[in-house]
């Protein structure tokens, strides 16, 4: 079973950093799960746990729909704390793997843990390239360094739309 444990807000400042303030967050994190239950619903992954800074008002992963679980870390405990202890719990029971743009702090304390780990930007380029793939974009061919050439306006237009951020 292929479970991702991933920091939804370094997910979402990483996605759409020009649209995240108090008066959008709802909304970026509405966008955000939307698109992690197309990916999860195309085999993506079997579960996925989003787990956001809670500021108080701690919870355990819920039922979730559709494999995507979320949480907020209980008062006096990070979203990187409530992360690694998702992590050992799941140890065993699959193929865990961390999202995080944090993740100096993070690996030094999994040291030892069978727990993979990525960058959020490696999952979102691997979440658009599923996402492009089912839904037809045309993706440009990669640069012979690897790396994919700049978007156009209409794929930021696209994307920007697929995560309910596109202002009319």
């Amino acid at each position: 079973m292929k479970t991702y444990i991933i920091d939804g807000y370094n997910l979402l400042w990483k996605s759409t950093p020009d649209l995240m303030n108090a008066a959008r967050i709802e909304e970026a994190r509405l966008g955000i799960e939307k698109n992690l239950q197309e990916f999860l619903s195309l085999g993506g992954a079997s579960e996925i746990l989003l787990v956001y800074d809670g500021q108080g008002r701690g919870t355990r992963p819920g039922p979730g729909r559709t494999g995507l679980k979320t949480c907020f870390s209980p008062t006096g405990k990070t979203a990187d704390d409530t992360i690694l202890d998702l992590a050992q719990d799941y140890l065993g029971k699959g193929e865990p793997t961390i999202v995080s743009s944090d993740l100096k702090d993070i690996n030094r304390r999994l040291r030892g843990l069978r727990v993979r780990s990525m960058t959020s930007e490696e999952f979102l380029a691997a979440l658009g390239k599923k996402l492009w793939a089912v839904r037809g974009g045309d993706r440009q061919a990669e640069l012979p360094d690897g790396k994919p050439s700049a978007p156009k306006g209409e794929d930021i237009d696209r994307w920007l739309e697929d995560f309910d951020m596109k202002e009319d």
